[in-house]
Order: structure tokens, then C-alpha cells, then sequence
């Protein structure tokens, strides 16, 4: 049979020129299942026996760049929030009409009320599905990204005394979040998703599984007091996560919650990643060692913590001097001879673009008359 069943799933199967084809309906549905085998077996037939190829839309290059990346991609559920962005404004588009004026548009809207690194994150997401589009033969080229040029910028971290007022004014969940991030540094889905499972407040350590941390590898969370104390306040909670919010897990954190409490703290440009680089930036100013740092941050090369380094004072004063003293011996220059013509020597002058002449110095070009 060419339709047929599994679980509750219908799937197509044919053979077209030789090859076979298989492919799922998406429902579970017979009438359904039955009129997208009979409008996709004509549709393949038109291609492969009459070269008439058609072009997919946008919803069929997501579903396949979707179904592929589910339980692959950490970000999958970070991407599906941004595709419910992008795909009512691009639903219905055939890939060969997507081009970059078309995304240029769609970025410049986003910018409206979104940062540059926002909006890249979106057309990182739809550069994606292009790219594995093309992969499937199914457009020839991918168009030119528009993406926003970004800088790294300045590390925004905040001081002891920001801490506490921000703390102070959070809600109670979202406080022992904070509290929590500031002492392990760890990032915000590792602390949102973390389980009872993975702690051991015996032993006075955490630890995040490699499926589960961004760099791929393991982390070891070493619980210093300030982690321990939160972790014993949210005992009894939930029976399998950490941190909940009447009584589920929290999967978001930049909410309204969170941007009043900011402004009734007098705070800006705070979001809950700042508590990962205040963590880092505390660490470096008392004077534990980068490679440390990286080992404890989870971080997969020293690039990402050398961001920090400018922050211990003694990281490059301690060896600023271990080339020893420097035998040069500069000339003694006369106050008179300061007035008098500088002699280049004829070796030298080609340093400058200059030329050695009898009164001083000459520009090459205003001798031989050019401007």
C-alpha cells in the first residue's frame, strides 16, 4: 500500500522513476492523509517525469528544518519562539522569492522595538532553514543575510551594592534565581531546568550534564555558602525541579516582573545573562586565575574569559617586569642644536619619504613638483 499507518501517523510511500519515496502526512487523519498522497503523488510525478520541479514554500522548509533539529539543537526551544515571529510573515512564500530586500524589511521591523543582536538571532534562524533548503536541492542559492554589524561592547556587571538592591526588589522566585546565578554563575537554562537529581547538598556540588550545557561537556558546580543557603531554602518546593513558580518550572526570567524590579532598583541594560558576567567579573577582581575561571564558567576556550581580564589589576602587572632592565643609552640632544637643520643620512631618508639636501629636509614630492 502507498498510504499507510504508523502509530497514529499516516505515511505516503511510492516509487517514481526507480526511487523510492517515503514520506509522513503529518496527521492522523484518513481523509487528510489520503488527499496529500494523491496532490503529492501527482506533484512528483510532474517533477520527475516532466521536469516541471516545484519550488517549495517557506512552512514545507521549516517543517523539515524543524523536524530534523528537535532533539538536536539546545536552542530548539529558543528558535520555535523566534519562528512564531517569522513564519506568519513569511507563510505562503516560495523559497525562490525570499531575497534580501524581503529580509532587510523583516529585520528593519524587528528593530523597531529589539536590539541589533535580536534581530540577528532571527535571521540567524531563517539563514538556517535556507541553508538546509538548499541542502535538499530545493532552492540554488541562499540569498545575502542582512545581518546588523555588532561589536563586543562593554561586559555589563554589576557591583555588590546593585546586587542587593536588585535582589531586594525582586519577586521571591526570581530573587533565588539571582541569588543563585550570582554565586555559581551558571547560565539561565542550566539554573531554570536544574533537578534535585543533579545536586548533592552532602557533598556541596551540582553538576550539569554535557547534553546540557552549551560548550557540549560536563560542568562541575562546586556549592559555596551562598549557593548551599539558597538551595536549602527551596527544599520541599518541587519534587524534581529546584526553582518553580507556583508549582511548575520557570522557563522564562526576562519578564515584567523582572524589568520593574530593575527600574524600582534604578537599574539599566540588566538582563538575567548580566548575573552570569557579574559572577565572572567578581571572581577576576579577587584574583582567581582565568584558567580557573574557565574550568568553573564551563566555558570551551580562554577566548570568552580573556573578556574579563582587564578586571584584575595584577593579572599583566605581575609580569610587566620580567624583562629586566634595558641597556639603551639614548643621546644627550643640545638645546642649540635643536634650531638647526635635521640631517637625514642618506641610508635612512627612503624611511620617511624624505631626502637628505644640503639645507635640512626635503619632501620628495614638493622637489620634483608634485602635489
Amino acid at each position: 500500500m502507498s498510504l499507510y499507518r504508523r502509530g497514529k501517523i499516516y505515511w505516503c510511500s511510492w516509487e517514481i522513476s526507480g526511487e523510492r519515496i517515503t514520506e509522513t502526512t503529518r496527521t492522523a487523519d484518513r481523509a487528510e492523509a489520503q488527499e496529500y498522497h494523491d496532490q503529492r503523488r501527482a506533484q512528483l510525478w510532474r517533477e520527475r517525469r516532466l521536469d516541471q520541479k516545484q519550488v517549495p514554500t517557506w512552512d514545507t522548509a521549516c517543517l523539515a528544518w524543524l523536524d530534523e533539529h528537535a532533539c538536536r539543537k539546545r536552542s530548539y526551544a529558543d528558535d520555535v519562539l523566534r519562528l512564531r515571529w517569522i513564519n506568519p510573515r513569511l507563510t505562503g512564500k516560495k523559497l525562490d522569492t525570499i531575497n534580501t530586500g524581503l529580509l532587510t524589511a523583516l529585520r528593519d521591523e524587528r528593530a523597531k522595538d529589539n536590539a541589533p543582536s535580536t534581530c540577528n538571532k532571527h535571521l540567524a534562524i531563517i539563514s538556517a532553514v535556507l541553508h538546509h533548503a538548499h541542502g535538499k536541492d530545493w532552492i540554488t542559492a541562499v540569498p545575502k543575510i542582512p545581518y546588523y554589524p555588532q561589536s563586543e561592547g562593554r561586559i555589563r556587571y554589576l557591583t555588590r551594592s546593585e546586587a542587593a538592591r536588585l535582589v531586594e526588589q525582586l519577586p521571591d522566585h526570581l530573587a533565588q534565581l539571582a541569588r543563585f546565578a550570582l554565586a555559581t554563575g551558571l547560565r539561565r537554562g542550566n539554573i531554570t531546568g536544574l533537578r534535585w537529581d543533579n545536586v548533592d547538598l552532602a557533598r556541596r556540588v551540582a553538576w550539569i550534564w554535557p547534553d546540557e550545557a552549551k560548550a557540549g561537556r560536563a560542568i562541575t558546580v562546586p556549592l559555596n555558602d551562598a549557593a548551599a543557603a539558597v538551595l536549602r531554602e527551596q527544599l520541599g518546593e518541587h519534587p524534581e525541579f529546584v526553582f518553580t513558580f507556583k508549582d511548575a518550572p520557570i522557563w522564562h526570567v526576562k519578564t515584567r516582573a523582572w524589568d520593574k524590579a530593575c527600574a524600582r532598583a534604578g537599574l539599566k541594560d540588566v538582563d538575567f545573562h548580566t548575573m552570569r558576567h557579574t559572577w565572572a567579573s567578581w571572581h577576576v577582581m579577587a584574583g582567581t586565575p582565568l584558567e580557573v575561571l574557565m574550568q568553573l564558567g564551563g566555558w570551551s576556550s580562554m577566548e570568552m574569559v580573556l573578556r574579563y581580564a582587564h578586571l584584575a589589576p595584577g593579572y599583566l602587572a605581575n609580569y610587566a617586569g620580567n624583562v629586566g632592565s634595558v641597556p639603551i643609552n639614548f643621546p644627550t640632544v643640545e638645546t642649540d642644536d635643536l634650531e638647526k637643520p635635521l640631517q637625514v643620512p642618506e641610508n635612512l631618508g627612503w624611511l620617511m619619504g624624505l631626502e637628505p639636501t644640503t639645507t635640512g629636509i626635503t619632501n620628495r614630492k614638493r622637489r620634483t613638483g608634485t602635489k
